[in-house]
């Protein structure tokens, strides 16, 4: 095991939104997804997030509950033109017509055969769904049926700098004992991704149906429409995550809750028009939950709630093939600490195996338990001259403290061998406070991790946070302040 914390890479961090005189001060913004483009031969990054900037009258706030009306919109973004030096606010997008709210789960791709188109997805609520006078509290009291009926889908054509409402998705098929089906399935989570192929793809856990719902459009000027499901007969329990690789074919991964009631990580590949066989590419995962910090901020216990408990990502591999696909992963054994566990499978899927090599089980000082949340993989394909990679990273936490770190780590093989390097996690963020609220232990679900290019030939490397750091003086059921958004930058 490894000392928590024991290196620190060369790193670097800038605050991403809530600065001095940044429209964004005034509200809160967390839960991330990124993408590049290409702006004037500029490589544009472009952040999007759970934005509470400027709600006004939309989303007000008790220290007990909150009111929803018609017209919210959690759909904000970000882009920077230098790495990450600067940051320019991009605004918020309104519901379009027939749709109430805008609700966040924030997804975003950039089109692979036109690098000025970019797209973001949020969950919606339709004005079918809507009451009224709104919404008190929680938008799901009543799950599997909820106001949120749907997903809206909007389109950048200047590089992510400005945005359009451009399709919303919903599903209306009736669905035995989910009562309002008919005006929507409730949707969760988001997930996007263009292909080499000029494809792009859309997708959303149907609580309604507990399946993944994955919208295909054939372009990035073309209709997106519900293919097939991805996993027919499995009970699908959490968000999903979508993935291209160099060859047109699409994957999807989501929790499944198998036959012992745990849950299990399943792929399925999308080749040819259609989806191929599922297959099972991890062992029991850690489903959702909430991290008991054993501390106090403003009067009540710290906690944390995580909902991303596995990544992973598409591109080189070793020599005999067997690693295209590499996945970390959450588990706990018993009431132990959360770890990292790791697999890899083939591109065609049809076979994986663990990678002990690549999992991580850390001690912190005074032999504190170290908990792991939110992994990250991403991976660099290889150009001319420059080297493929694989990196992770992950937030973890020990001690009685309100604090996380993140740690980097390489995810790779001895050269030419099918023998993976053991990794050797380093710190690239160190005491990053933590202001969830105290309701649900909200700071934002998953975070967003990229490749944003290159400093000679070390590949720069960006990830994505909640920033607390402005302190935390207000915690109420639905609303921590503050909750801003920070990067972490690192060359490799």
């Amino acid at each position: 095991m490894l000392l928590a914390g024991l290196l620190l890479a060369c790193s670097n961090d800038n605050e991403v939104t809530g600065a001095k005189g940044d429209p964004t001060a005034s509200g809160t913004q967390s839960e991330t997804a990124a993408t590049t483009a290409l702006a004037g031969g500029v490589t544009r990054i472009v952040v999007t997030y759970n934005d509470d900037t400027n709600a006004g009258n939309a989303v007000t706030y008790t220290s007990t509950t909150r009111h929803i009306s018609k017209g919210a919109s959690n759909l904000g973004w970000s882009y920077s033109d230098n790495g990450g030096g600067s940051w320019h606010y991009g605004g918020k997008l309104k519901p379009p017509k027939g749709w109430a709210v805008l609700w966040g789960d924030p997804a975003i791709t950039t089109s692979q055969t036109n690098y000025s188109v970019v797209f973001i997805s949020n969950l919606a609520m339709p004005n079918s769904k809507f009451p009224a006078g709104g919404i008190d509290g929680s938008v799901d009291p009543f799950a599997p049926e909820s106001y949120i009926g749907g997903a809206c889908i909007a389109k950048s054509t200047d590089s992510g700098k400005t945005f359009a409402n451009y399709q919303c998705v919903t599903d209306t098929s009736p669905v035995e004992g989910v009562g309002d089906a008919t005006q929507g399935h409730f949707y969760d989570g988001g997930s996007m991704v263009a292909s080499n192929t000029g494809e792009v793809f859309a997708a959303f856990v149907d609580v309604a149906t507990s399946q993944i719902a994955v919208y295909r459009s054939p372009s990035d000027s073309g209709s997106f429409k519900l293919t097939a499901p991805p996993f027919p007969g499995m009970y699908v329990a959490a968000h999903p995550r979508l993935r291209a690789a160099r060859d047109g074919s699409v994957y999807v991964a989501a929790q499944v809750i198998g036959q012992d009631q745990n849950s299990y990580i399943y792929l399925n590949r999308w080749s040819g028009g259609s989806w191929g066989k599922p297959i099972q590419a991890s062992y029991p995962t850690v489903f959702y939950g909430s991290l008991d910090f054993g501390a106090q901020v403003d009067g009540s216990e710290l906690t944390l709630r995580f909902g991303n408990s596995m990544s992973y990502d598409v591109g080189a591999s070793s020599p005999n093939g067997s690693d295209a696909i590499r996945l970390l992963y959450v588990r706990r054994d018993s009431n132990g600490p959360r770890y990292i566990d790791a697999s890899a499978c083939y591109a065609d899927l049809h076979a994986c195996a663990q990678v002990p090599q690549w999992a991580f089980k850390g001690g912190g000082p005074g032999n504190s338990q170290v908990d792991v949340i939110n992994p990250e993989v991403a991976a660099w394909p290889g150009f001319i001259g420059l080297p493929p990679t694989w990196q992770a990273t992950w937030a973890y936490h020990y001690g009685q403290t309100g604090t996380v770190n993140v740690a980097r780590a390489t995810l790779g093989y001895f050269p030419n061998t099918d023998n993976p390097l053991v990794i050797f996690p380093v710190d690239i963020l160190r005491n990053t406070p933590v202001c969830s609220d105290s309701g649900r232990g909200y700071w934002g679900d998953y975070d967003a991790m990229l490749q944003v290019g290159w400093q000679g030939a070390s590949s720069v490397w960006m990830r994505f946070l909640t920033d607390s750091s402005q302190g935390c003086p207000k915690r109420w059921t639905y609303l921590g302040e503050t909750q801003h958004l920070q990067q972490a930058n690192y060359a490799y």
